[in-house]
């Protein structure tokens, strides 16, 4: 069999989780097989940002990833970092509601949506009359919903317009950074969708679901107990270690690919680079943000394109902060607060994580790590973002007097909106691929946001590219 090329254009942790998963392959079949991986920023790892500066560890854009999704936790074990994962701190699990002005604490089977009647009841978030509204969830009949709903409608059926508007437009918004209006229940809330599709009611099932759950785990000594994990040095030693990995991987960094097309007589993909050099692939594998392979897939089909084009995407920017302990008067018993959408309108925050409290190895002894999470697109410069996130921050955690440190990181484009009807378009986009055959995409913009799924989607595409060539499909 002739040496066949791959080429993947985006070196996030999608692209990365590709070509490691098509070299491990390709040692393991003896397949000879080329791979090129292109980048067009400076750095690799994509939204994944890690610093490490004088005993601080601080993280752009993920810090965490999600342990019920396995796809991490099978790189991590493969790449032999099990023994460097890190669990949330156990003693800072509460999360908090910023609602009013104040922070409220929020009931722990809140944040799965699970049933939690004692925090229902004890909960100052909600009132009796919204509390009551949720108790009664339980004896509504089944909806007729269409194919999809919103988060907002889905949920707020079953538990009430407080419940919504409170506790899981804040929750969302700090997952995917978006309105629960317009976001899809059957793409954000799988498991919960596919419940209510299943059972007469919802309320009622997730009741009974939660209780066998409680009755029937088993405690397990070979997979992490902790819900969220990190890495000891941040998530960028997920991407240092996928990179110590790729020696025989051609690595192109800060090009641009600007153009592809095929060429018919040698039956190949022609990516073309932003300084004019060109590179034919047999297989192509577009690990880049939709509007970026919106770009490049638009000569071959315009259609495709457009449905990549209008995935919509929301802006990110987040900024760290350390003060000495003296400097912050509040217990920080937690790891952060979300803030409810009536005081976004006062502020520039949606969210805080208080991270030398989620992770204490984050910060030297002594010191407070804080990451706050802009809720808007701003113009101004660092410095005033930074001294307007510490006015907000100073009556909440009692600062006083100003960071010894800051990190700021922006992001453009970078959160994909999975809105409503979100699934119908991954399967009009799937099926217009079929016209591509040796085309291939990884993101987080088509079934899934986290780290987990990026890794997961990377590795799906090197598969499908894998079989692609394989079989000598023309193009």
């Amino acid at each position: 069999m002739p040496e066949r090329h791959i080429v993947i254009v985006g070196g996030g942790i999608s692209g990365l989780s590709a070509a490691y998963h098509l070299m491990k392959r390709t040692k393991q079949e003896g397949i000879p097989l080329r791979v090129t991986l292109v980048e067009r920023e400076n750095c690799w790892g994509g939204k994944i940002r890690t610093v490490r500066e004088d005993g601080f560890v601080v993280e752009g854009g993920p810090d965490t990833f999600v342990t019920v999704k396995p796809w991490a936790l099978e790189l991590c074990r493969e790449l032999g970092l099990w023994e460097r994962l890190l669990p949330t701190n156990p003693h800072a699990r509460r999360v908090f509601i910023l609602w009013r002005g104040k922070l409220h604490l929020l009931p722990h089977g809140f944040l799965t949506f699970s049933p939690d009647l004692k925090g229902l009841f004890e909960t100052d978030l909600l009132s009796w009359k919204g509390k009551l509204r949720v108790a009664l969830g339980i004896l509504l009949p089944k909806p007729q919903w269409d194919d999809d709903v919103s988060v907002s409608a889905f949920l707020g059926y079953y538990l009430g317009t407080e419940m919504a508007e409170r506790v899981i437009a804040p929750l969302m918004a700090g997952v995917y950074g978006g309105d629960i209006k317009q976001l899809s229940a059957r793409m954000t809330l799988p498991t919960l969708w596919q419940i209510a599709q299943l059972h007469r009611n919802l309320a009622w099932a997730s009741l009974v679901r939660t209780l066998r759950r409680k009755l029937l785990r088993q405690p397990s000594n070979s997979q992490p107990r902790s819900y969220f994990m990190t890495l000891k040095s941040g998530l960028g030693e997920l991407v240092e270690t996928i990179l110590a990995n790729l020696r025989e991987v051609e690595l192109v960094q800060g090009r641009e690919a600007v153009q592809l097309k095929w060429n018919d007589e040698s039956g190949k993909l022609v990516l073309s680079l932003d300084d004019g050099g060109q590179i034919a692939a047999d297989a192509l594998i577009l690990a880049t943000p939709a509007w970026s392979a919106a770009n490049l897939l638009k000569p071959l089909d315009a259609n495709l394109a457009d449905e990549l084009s209008s995935i919509p995407h929301t802006h990110a920017i987040t900024v760290s902060l350390s003060f000495d302990r003296s400097q912050v008067s509040h217990p920080l018993n937690g790891s952060g607060f979300l803030v409810a959408p009536e005081d976004q309108k006062e502020s520039l925050l949606l969210a805080c994580t208080w991270t030398s409290s989620k992770f204490p190895p984050r910060a030297p002894q002594g010191k407070v790590l804080l990451r706050a999470f802009v809720n808007r697109w701003v113009e101004m410069e660092d410095g005033e973002l930074v001294s307007a996130i510490v006015e907000t921050l100073r009556p909440l955690l009692g600062i006083k007097g100003k960071p010894e440190r800051s990190w700021v990181f922006r992001w453009e484009s970078a959160m994909p909106q999975y809105t409503v009807g979100h699934a119908k378009k991954v399967a009009r986009i799937n099926e217009r691929l079929k016209g591509l055959s040796r085309v291939f995409l990884a993101g987080n913009y088509l079934t899934g946001i986290g780290v987990p799924d990026c890794i997961r989607s990377g590795r799906e595409a090197a598969e499908k590219a894998m079989r692609a060539i394989l079989r000598g499909n023309p193009l």
